[in-house]
């Protein structure tokens, strides 16, 4: 696939089929992953994945904590509990009244599709030591960044999010993650469902000028 087209398809998938992907083709799309470059070839990712009645046991224990109102507890708690600085948070303003438009009376389909964690058919979850410098979690986002644009690369979609990796216990308890690593980040990987129209929404990008800079002379 052309990179423009890799590119193009990469947006939040948040309803996917219950088509199965094959082993082979998840294996793949993280071995290709495996070429990020991290600090002094650290390569701090362990990855974790879920699928068929696994997969299903963590969607089902995620659904039961969230409906008895269970408080989020992820592991990288301390690193969500920040001020925002006042670009982002415009940015995150902006995002939050374009979906509430774009939704217009589709919101308890959004909210049940998140509540299902996607119907994602895998589940990629992406740990590192919590011995590692802060630099790992920037090593990790590159990892994750990789492995979602070869997914695209080989028709698959992808969901990173929050919701995942929300309940940690449940995560351990069928993945027999180590106490010594963090559980960072969750990704859905699958078909996305072509009928739900909660899939169409793409969110908007900066425009370029407003990111960048460029100096030449002194």
């Amino acid at each position: 696939m052309e990179f423009k087209d890799v590119l193009a398809r990469e947006h939040a998938t948040r309803k996917f089929t219950d088509q199965r992907v094959s082993e082979k083709t998840v294996r793949k799309v993280i071995e290709e992953a495996q070429r990020t470059p991290s600090l002094l070839n650290s390569q701090p990712w362990r990855i974790y994945v879920a699928e068929g009645e696994v997969a299903k046991a963590i969607r089902k224990e995620h659904e039961e904590k969230t409906l008895a109102n269970e408080e989020p507890h992820e592991e990288f708690d301390s690193l969500l509990k920040v001020e925002w600085d006042t670009f982002p948070s415009k940015n995150m303003a902006t995002m939050s009244e374009t979906l509430d438009y774009f939704l217009r009376g589709e919101t308890d389909d959004f909210d049940q599709a998140q509540l299902k964690l996607f119907n994602a058919p895998v589940i990629v979850f992406l740990t590192i030591p919590k011995q590692s410098p802060a630099w790992s979690i920037f090593d990790l986002g590159g990892f994750s960044q990789t492995l979602m644009l070869a997914a695209n690369n080989r028709g698959l979609s992808t969901m990173p999010a929050h919701a995942f990796v929300k309940y940690p216990e449940v995560i351990r308890k069928y993945l027999n993650i180590p106490e010594d690593e963090t559980i960072g980040i969750g990704i859905g990987l699958g078909y996305p469902n072509k009928k739900a129209t909660i899939n169409d929404y793409k969110s908007k990008r900066v425009p370029l000028d407003e990111i960048l800079k460029i100096k030449k002379n002194l």
